[in-house]
């Protein structure tokens, strides 16, 4: 039997869900258990691939061999080196929808082809086109883009379909934020506008933490941690535990046990306690930094901060009390509360697929909508006086409107003989194309010579429910047409470089470790020493006092019976060490 799944393919965790037997949207463990599998991939020295639990524990040791956060590098020509391998963001993505896709299969007891899978609403077309080869390189068919705000508005509003009001979903995840704002009404979900910051996110806040910690090391030892790429990944990882425990307490230590050499090359550790008003007040910058699309949002939608009757915060970051706080007064009331903000862009895309195959129609008779999030348009040239001005922006797709659409545009020839027409795309707000993002550019031939401006070129913009734009020409006296898919070819797999990826993807996945069995989230994923090292230092800083000398004496004793070449006691210490952790939880 073939199931269709929901992916929440996140920056720092990736979620599938399914509808369960009664047509509820549910998450889907994986092979450990879980429900959130870290968005990371590692190479191991035995050249066997890794994702989730294990390809997290390893960034700690082996950050050369291990890659996360490789959202942020979708629809880009950024290659990602995991050892003596290189990959490019769409291939290691396509790692991360296998690693699901097989989870999905696990928990379903069948086959899963297809999904529908969430995008950041603010995601370029570049960065669409790269999920949906990352889909097809991880055998699924990817027919539905789905942007985040719009998932967990769905799946807010399977529950109160009665309700007639206006929703704004506010979405900070790890790399991205998006906010939108929806209509409900009769059973339709009905988005009006969406904005957002495809760069922003709690990896943001985690690396202005893991600077201002590197700091405090340096004041302390007088050693910089600038170029040492093994003490940054750790820095980084006590600033995401600091600041995840800090959204419940206000003051937590952090302690890195010999995070590097200090000034007399002897190991030096770091020590310091943050507190709850020192991380905001190095991130309360970013965190305003989301009022302005929401502002952007509610102006497009042409709504007053008094017509939204339910704010739903989603998104891990949203967590962050200041970012509660600030949406709170914003608002001039609370968030909605019952929302899981983790889960809710995964049970929507669940709802989704449920609703593209027919199996919640019947029963729910929900429909949704979407917007174009970016102004899309062409360059064109514009008369000044007696002079013509070249580098001008003409919109045919204005951000917000309702997809999918269609919508053409006639131009003149402006030189005398012109044979031919050069078409550049763009996306933006600005009236020169300078200001906006190309997105791709061709030629149209066989434009009969004449006079300027007695040749006429007609452009169609069509913008599909994905969010991925197709542009046709035609010269209207001819009826000569040109179709351009906009994809960045540059920043995408070519088909042959698709099949190759996928063939070659499909062998290196061959290679991966089998299933284990289910384990705590904080216990190690895997008995290699670095990782259990890793792992067991990780755990320092938040175990219990008494326990905390036993396991730095175990950690010391475990590299000093590995620097000596004792197998037979570093085997000892790796199964105490594990023990110990197990037991910790």
């Amino acid at each position: 039997m073939s199931h269709v799944v929901g992916i929440d393919l996140g920056t720092t965790h990736s979620l599938v869900a399914a509808l369960d037997g009664a047509g509820r949207p549910t998450l889907l463990t994986n092979r450990l258990g879980q429900r959130l599998t870290p968005s990371v991939v590692g190479l191991d020295a035995e050249g066997r691939l890794h994702v989730g639990e294990s390809a997290r524990t390893q960034l700690l040791v082996h950050p050369e061999r291990t890659v996360a956060e490789v959202k942020r590098r979708m629809g880009r020509d950024l290659p990602v080196t995991l050892g003596d391998r290189r990959y490019s963001p769409t291939e290691i993505s396509a790692l991360i929808l296998r690693a699901l896709r097989e989870d999905a299969e696990r928990a379903l007891g069948g086959t899963v082809t297809e999904a529908v899978v969430t995008v950041p609403a603010y995601f370029s077309d570049a960065q669409r086109q790269a999920t949906k080869d990352a889909g097809e390189l991880a055998g699924l068919k990817v027919e539905r883009l789905l942007n985040e705000p719009t998932a967990a508005a769905l799946a807010y509003g399977v529950d109160h379909l009665d309700a007639e009001q206006y929703v704004l979903v506010y979405d900070l995840g790890g790399g991205t934020f998006d906010v939108s704002v929806l209509e409900m009404f009769q059973g339709v979900l009905d988005v009006k506008a969406s904005a957002g910051n495809n760069q922003l996110g709690g990896s943001d806040f985690d690396q202005l933490l893991a600077g201002w910690l590197g700091a405090q090391f340096e004041r302390a030892h007088g050693v910089s941690l600038a170029g040492n790429l093994a003490a940054q990944v750790r820095l980084k990882a006590a600033a995401e535990s600091a600041k995840i425990a800090l959204s419940s307490v206000d003051a937590v230590p952090v302690l890195i046990p010999f995070l590097a050499p200090g000034r007399g090359g002897a190991p030096a550790s770091l020590e310091v306690e943050v507190t709850r008003a020192r991380f905001e007040g190095l991130v309360t910058d970013l965190i305003r930094s989301t009022l302005e699309p929401m502002e952007s949002a509610l102006r497009d939608a042409k709504l007053s901060r008094k017509s939204i009757a339910e704010v739903v915060m989603v998104g891990g970051s949203s967590r962050v009390p200041l970012v509660r706080q600030l949406v709170a007064e914003y608002f001039g009331r609370e968030p909605r509360a019952g929302v899981n903000p983790d889960e809710a862009v995964a049970l929507g895309a669940a709802l989704q697929a449920g609703l593209k195959t027919g199996a919640m129609s019947a029963a729910r008779g929900i429909m949704i909508t979407d917007v174009c999030p970016f102004t899309l348009g062409v360059e064109v040239q514009a008369s000044a006086g007696r002079e013509r001005v070249g580098g001008v922006f003409s919109p045919l797709i204005p951000r917000n409107t309702t997809v999918p659409v269609s919508r053409t545009e006639t131009f003149a020839t402006t030189v005398e003989g012109q044979r031919s027409v050069e078409i550049r795309v763009f996306q933006g707000e600005g009236r020169l194309v300078r200001d906006n993002l190309l997105l791709d550019e061709y030629t149209v031939e066989g434009v009969p010579p004449a006079r300027a401006g007695a040749e006429k070129v007609a452009v169609t913009f069509t913008y599909d429910i994905n969010g991925i734009l197709n542009v046709t020409t035609r010269v209207v006296s001819t009826g000569k047409e040109a179709v351009l898919v906009v994809d960045k070819r540059s920043q995408r797999l070519g088909p042959e470089q698709r099949t190759e990826a996928k063939e070659r993807l499909a062998r290196e996945w061959g290679t991966a470790p089998a299933p284990t069995a289910p384990v705590s989230a904080s216990a190690p994923a895997t008995t290699d020493s670095d990782a259990l090292l890793a792992a067991a230092v990780d755990r320092l800083a938040s175990a219990p006092a008494s326990v905390r000398p036993r396991l730095e004496a175990l950690c010391n004793d475990l590299r000093a019976a590995r620097e000596k070449g004792d197998r037979v006691a570093a085997a000892r210490l790796d199964a105490e060490l594990t023990d110990l952790l197990f037991d910790l939880g």
